[in-house]
């Protein structure tokens, strides 16, 4: 344990007594949102084989190892093996169960009933059935039962409606977490089951309404939310996990007759002073030895050399950040598109010839997905007045557009320099509502957009494909692609 900076953040339920001198009942290990099996932060969080250490560790019989959802995507690994690594990897670290949550589905219902086959532990879907046949959808369960050192611990695995997100196919019915929640609590309180876990994939406030309404439930552990959060609402512990194992949850229960388990939390972060386990390390290498090989595959071809330098980029239109705006505001089904130069990287200029995946995610290397939002014409303006405002100093916030075209002044006033604006054509209207596809930096306000930091979401953060994975489709789609500089940005001479 020496190894581990713990962070003790929360005594639920009850008052302790003299009981913390005992061994717990059980105990449970959660994560929840892993898309990388490779360490995340230029390696100093996360990783499996860090995960793997720390399992090992704590383990002492009475531990099960729980998933709160979002593991087959979205990540450049999983666009090519669509999630498979990911359950040899969940497999080989012990999971014991674990909740659907939306990414299962990205790959459509199929797929993810083959990951489920896969896996050695069982998936909860208790209220997201398949309408033909009332069962759960793509080879779940509803409810899970295990006992543990004389302890029977009942799962159950809930949504919320996040179907219109991905791809769960045309027969994929949702019900209401709240009612089935508390169906199925009860139900394995009336089996016998000491304690009843809820695993959830949904916001944050969901979890809050089923900890209120459902007292039945003793414990919830999460996803969905990948900020890491807990709170106590009716008794009920809720735990959510950083995403990609930057951090995880250990929870020591003590039951206690007649009334809620007691549960201590340790959040534990997964950084680089956990030595790796050198056989899951292994596992990962073999993995990056796949990925490796099939990023130097073709995805297309491009007729024109497609300019990514950097001085380009960030000064100017370009003919890449037209073809990469294009392929976000072609994914999103936007009115507009808008990609930060900053995020165009390399310097370089490629072709004519072959694109292979390795050379876009040289172009587009930092891991964002792409989302959309509901925004005002006047904060559209706001953006394109942001994008333009240190131009002279070569700053990444310069805007590549799709969709609409603008003139400005760059000698202008920062702020006072945009002179006209078309949106498909036709002047902006301040008082409409556009959506404008960008990616997750800009939604959280990066390189000074604030206005989008708070608008409505269509698309949103946990359920975008990464950006580099849009393009990369956008030119299979689309090949040979010839983008031009066509006036989409214009200066006042």
């Amino acid at each position: 344990m020496k190894l581990l900076r713990k962070l003790t953040l929360l005594v639920a339920t009850l008052a302790l007594g003299a009981a913390w001198a005992a061994q717990p009942d059980f105990t449970l290990f959660h994560s929840n949102d892993v898309y990388e099996i490779q360490p995340v932060k230029r390696g100093k969080l996360g990783g499996a084989a860090r995960v793997a250490t720390l399992i090992k560790q704590l383990d002492d019989g009475r531990m099960i190892v729980t998933f709160g959802g979002d593991a087959f995507s979205p990540s450049i690994m999983s666009s090519l093996l669509k999630g498979k690594q990911m359950v040899n990897v969940f497999n080989k670290l012990g999971f014991d169960v674990a909740v659907y949550g939306n990414h299962e589905f990205d790959f459509g219902p199929e797929v993810a009933e083959q990951r489920v086959k896969e896996s050695n532990f069982p998936w909860l879907s208790s209220n997201l059935l398949d309408k033909r046949t009332g069962e759960p959808l793509a080879g779940g369960v509803r409810f899970a039962v295990t006992e543990v050192n004389g302890v029977k611990v009942g799962f159950i695995g809930l949504i919320d409606d996040w179907l219109e997100l991905t791809s769960p196919g045309d027969h994929a019915q949702y019900l209401d977490y709240v009612t089935v929640g508390r169906d199925l609590a009860r139900k394995l309180k009336a089996e016998g089951a000491d304690v009843v876990v809820a695993l959830t994939h949904m916001d944050m406030v969901h979890d809050e309404e089923l900890a209120a309404k459902v007292p039945e439930i003793d414990l919830i552990l999460g996803g969905h939310d990948h900020g890491g959060m807990f709170k106590v609402v009716n008794g009920t512990l809720i735990f959510k996990a950083k995403s990609d194992w930057r951090d995880v949850g250990y929870l020591k229960v003590f039951t206690v007759p007649g009334q809620k388990p007691i549960a201590f939390l340790e959040v534990i972060p997964i950084t680089n002073k956990i030595p790796e386990d050198p056989a899951m390390a292994e596992v990962v290498a073999g993995y990056v030895k796949i990925l490796d090989e099939k990023l130097n595959v073709a995805i297309g071809e491009t007729k024109v050399p497609l300019d990514a330098r950097r001085k380009t980029v960030r000064t100017m239109e370009s003919n890449i950040g037209n073809l990469i705006a294009d392929a976000m505001r072609d994914y999103a089904g936007a009115d507009v598109a808008i990609a930060n130069g900053g995020g165009i990287r390399t310097d370089s200029v490629y072709g004519p010839g072959q694109l292979t995946r390795k050379d876009i995610l040289a172009i587009l290397p930092f891991g964002n997905v792409v989302i959309s939002v509901k925004v005002s014409g006047a904060d559209l303006l706001a953006a394109l007045e942001n994008g333009v405002s240190q131009v002279e100093r070569v700053k990444g916030r310069f805007p590549q557009v799709s969709g609409l075209t603008f003139t400005y002044d760059p000698a202008a006033e920062p702020g006072k320099r945009i002179r006209e604006v078309l949106v498909n054509g036709q002047p902006l209207d301040p008082n409409k509502t556009y959506v404008v596809a960008i990616n997750d930096y800009m939604g959280r306000g990066g390189d000074g957009y604030a206005m989008f930091k708070d608008a409505p979401r269509v698309i949103d953060e946990r359920s975008g494909l990464l950006l580099a994975k849009v393009v990369m489709d956008y030119i299979q789609a689309h090949s040979p692609v010839a983008p031009k500089v066509e006036g989409r940005i214009k200066t006042v001479k």
